[in-house]
């Protein structure tokens, strides 16, 4: 990945390399995306389903018709490629690290260290490694066997798990430091905040943690037949989830923020009010309603505003707005706390707040903070993100330097010039399927569906490569305005030189394809990797089958391939568009032994990045036929085609493998 970073990559946590994945799953190279998906990442199979995703929120495909699935692009490569264990060996650096707690930043710090060859060992007082992700995402969001399989992983990396052993009880602090080198303290945040308001310390208020963790246990939580939960984050909305799930005929979650301005996701959201659950956004809590010692109700009060002229938290309630809502079962959803009795020898007296993380560093060297103790409550993304500058700061430590260098501002691919996004042929984004809402909120099995292999090779064609676009050698332009002429989204300008906008090309090659001066190039084609399918051909694989984006070879699953026997002589060569098509190329493969050469192009405008692109293509072809003329290589031997579906794809590959064989 260049330094030129496209939004989606910017707005990850841990900078995943999103367009590179993306390309790599058109190549249908799942290993490859795979391995992308994991290098800044030790849990692919957690993101694949919890992820909150900001790469969509940032992606520049929003401004032509929606933002690329990114999130069920990534879990349709995890579960077909499946844990890869092939780590390689790192020399034992002799420094050994000890980490407490196994939720996902502790395990990512463990991972990270180990592949730099550090001894680690983790620390957890559960039965099993995971933290929240283990014990508080219900199993219709998270299923156990995506968890499992990412901590095998991290396992198989080399990383010693040892659970059961509650650091402080079982074995001390002193003595765990005494022992090793550095040690990461990454317990989370497990304590629930509570309310101080009237009833709110009753005790069948529940608090919602341990009400998620309950599921999980021996003896399930029994809730009323109406539940309200208060709050309006992810764990709020999995709380009222689950309260379904467990029988509850109607769920309410009233929260301070309006609907848009909630914390939980927008698919949490829609996917819980799908299910039933009712959202009373705007209002807050001011008492508990009981009879006879019983939960009853709570009444709440519409809210005006929540912060003060300084930003400042103080809601401002509007008079005469109280509503009392009918309850049986109260969840409180409003925060989360930790235990930080492991810490309070190691802080200094002054300390009565702020950061644990400054404080722990101002007074003792070699314990360093990670996860929700030093950021707070987040996302498991968010994290994973923590685990890895944790790993780095107890690194640098490690070799005897302070801090983490600030690193330079990231350089990022700007907005999407309007006049090019309107001239982008509109794809339909394909979303994965899901089960009936009635149908799942009886069970906690996850909902899903997940892509097939088609719809996710549809997908990430609608990836527009943000940053991958033509770059120009100025010694070698002569200014000759052919790439201006045919541009068909007029990115170029062209004075003494021609300039392609970053933000405005959409990478579909065909300036590149037409300029005589071979001054233009693009990064996915002109590399090592494409020239290395121009390579020689061998006699049980002679054909070129280039693939020109949005054709009907995008909409072929593996079984395809398995079951017609004509792609077992083809190599498949992706190209973006057909204009993007080089004579050089066609004539190179012939040159490299191949028998013959197809050229798959869409039927019409298509999907691809150049509406018209198959129109161009033909003074292409044309050119290399009367050079294959003049070579005496038969003009049958390069097969043009633009099938409007599968059976005029297949019907029309077979003829041209039967011709050539005559």
């Amino acid at each position: 990945m260049n330094d030129l970073l496209p939004p989606c990559t910017d707005a990850c946590p841990v900078h995943t390399d999103v367009r590179g994945y993306l390309a790599a799953i058109t190549r249908r190279d799942y290993l490859e995306a795979y391995r992308l998906i994991r290098a800044n990442n030790p849990f692919p199979s957690v993101c694949a389903w919890v992820c909150q995703h900001p790469c969509e929120d940032s992606c520049r495909r929003a401004a032509i018709d929606a933002p690329l699935s990114i999130r069920g692009l990534k879990r349709f490569v995890v579960e077909t490629v499946g844990p890869v264990f092939n780590f390689s060996k790192v020399p034992d650096s002799g420094y050994k690290v000890a980490i407490v707690g196994a939720g996902p930043a502790g395990l990512t710090a463990a991972h990270e260290l180990v592949r730099c060859g550090h001894q680690v060992v983790v620390y957890d007082r559960l039965s099993a490694p995971g933290g929240h992700l283990l014990t508080s995402l219900p199993a219709y969001r998270l299923p156990a066997m995506a968890l499992q399989r990412d901590i095998e992983a991290i396992k198989a990396a080399g990383v010693k798990i040892l659970c059961g052993r509650e650091v402080g009880k079982d074995i001390s602090l002193d003595r765990i430091r005494e022992s090793n080198d550095a040690v990461i303290l990454s317990t989370g945040l497990w304590l629930g905040k509570g309310l101080n308001l009237p009833g709110f310390d009753h005790p069948d208020i529940i608090k919602a943690l341990p009400f998620l963790r309950a599921v999980y246990s021996d003896k399930k939580p029994v809730v009323g037949s109406r539940v309200v939960v208060i709050g309006g984050g992810d764990v709020a909305m999995d709380s009222a989830r689950t309260a379904l799930r467990l029988g509850a005929s109607g769920v309410r979650v009233v929260c301070l923020e309006s609907r848009g301005e909630m914390p939980a996701s927008i698919t949490e959201i829609e996917d819980g009010e799908a299910e039933g659950v009712v959202i009373q956004a705007g209002y807050g809590p001011v008492g508990l309603v009981l009879e006879k010692g019983l939960i009853k109700g709570i009444t709440v009060q519409k809210i005006l505003s929540l912060s003060d002229q300084e930003g400042k938290f103080a809601p401002v309630y509007e008079p005469d707005s109280l509503v009392t809502i009918p309850a049986t079962t109260v969840i409180l959803s409003i925060g989360q706390v930790g235990d930080n009795s492991l810490l309070r020898q190691y802080l200094p007296e002054s300390y009565c707040g702020g950061s644990l993380s400054d404080a722990i560093a101002s007074h003792v060297k070699g314990i360093f903070i990670c996860g929700e103790m030093a950021d707070g409550p987040g996302s498991a993304i968010s994290a994973i993100a923590s685990g890895r500058r944790t790993a780095e700061l107890v690194k640098r430590y490690l070799e005897g330097k302070d801090g983490i260098p600030a690193a330079p501002p990231s350089t990022v691919v700007g907005t999407l010039p309007d006049g090019v996004a309107k001239k982008i042929p509109r794809m339909e984004r394909q979303e994965m399927a899901l089960l009936p809402p009635e149908e799942r909120k009886k069970n906690f099995a996850p909902y899903e569906i997940g892509f097939d292999e088609t719809a996710a090779l549809l997908e990430a064609g609608r990836c527009l490569q943000c940053g991958q676009g033509a770059t120009v050698n100025n010694e070698k332009c002569v200014a000759c305005l052919n790439c201006l002429r045919l541009c068909p989204y007029d990115v170029p300008a062209v004075g003494d030189h021609a300039i392609i906008s970053v933000e405005g090309c959409l990478v579909c090659g065909v300036c590149a394809a037409v300029c005589p001066a071979g001054a233009i190039n693009l990064p996915s084609l002109d590399n090592k990797e494409f020239q290395g399918l121009l390579a020689p051909f061998s006699p049980n694989k002679d054909v070129a089958l280039f693939a020109c984006g949005g054709s009907e070879i995008d909409r072929l699953d593996q079984a395809d391939f398995n079951r017609d026997q004509v792609f077992a002589r083809m190599r498949i060569i992706k190209v973006p568009t057909p204009g993007s098509l080089r004579l050089e190329w066609l004539l190179k493969v012939f040159e490299n032994g191949a028998a013959g050469v197809v050229i798959v192009a869409s039927e019409g405008a298509g999907w691809n990045r150049h509406a018209e692109g198959a129109n161009t293509i033909e003074g292409t072809i044309l050119r290399a036929r009367n050079l294959l003329r003049a070579v005496s290589i038969p003009q049958g031997r390069l097969f043009y085609c633009r099938p409007g579906n599968h059976d005029e794809l297949m019907d029309s590959l077979k003829n041209f493998v039967q011709r050539l064989d005559k």
